[in-house]
């Protein structure tokens, strides 16, 4: 249990490269590219499903809140995974499902550049035309800041 600790704590704070893939990570071979392409349109759609039933869930939804500026100055600045473990936290499937999503991102940022994420992203959005403007857009919010270089 503690090595589980251990490296989920060490995965949480390992840093990115600023600009390239790492050079030892190996590049996805055909079968392993088309299991994370199934992997993430398969999180996609779970998460799409889950943001669906929860627009139409019966009762009242939360309000909505202006926040003052002097709030957002006291808004301490988290850092990705902070905010995705307080995701987590207020919203535990669509939080995991994301961060899920994110951790795929990073993977194909290590093994492949922005070149490789952006490819996959194409491929897995283009699986379904009807929806492939919000797939790409919710991957490309997810995605954002990997390895400080991707923004579509």
């Amino acid at each position: 249990m503690q090595e589980a600790a251990t490296s989920a704590q060490s995965r949480a704070n390992r840093p990115f490269p600023n600009s390239h893939p790492t050079k030892n990570a190996p590049s996805p071979d055909g079968k392993e590219l088309a299991q994370i392409e199934h992997a993430l349109d398969v999180l996609l759609t779970k998460l799409l499903a889950e943001r669906k039933r929860q627009r139409e869930a019966p009762g009242p939804k939360p309000p909505l809140r202006a926040l003052s500026a002097a709030e957002l100055a006291e808004m301490p600045i988290l850092s990705d995974r902070e905010i995705g473990r307080e995701r987590i936290i207020e919203d535990p499937l669509a939080g995991a499902l994301e961060l899920a999503i994110r951790e795929i991102g990073e993977v194909l940022f290590l093994q492949g550049g922005v070149e490789l994420m952006g490819a996959v992203l194409e491929r897995v959005a283009g699986r379904h035309p009807k929806s492939y403007g919000h797939r790409a857009s919710l991957v490309d919010h997810t995605w954002n800041g990997v390895g400080e270089q991707w923004w579509c």
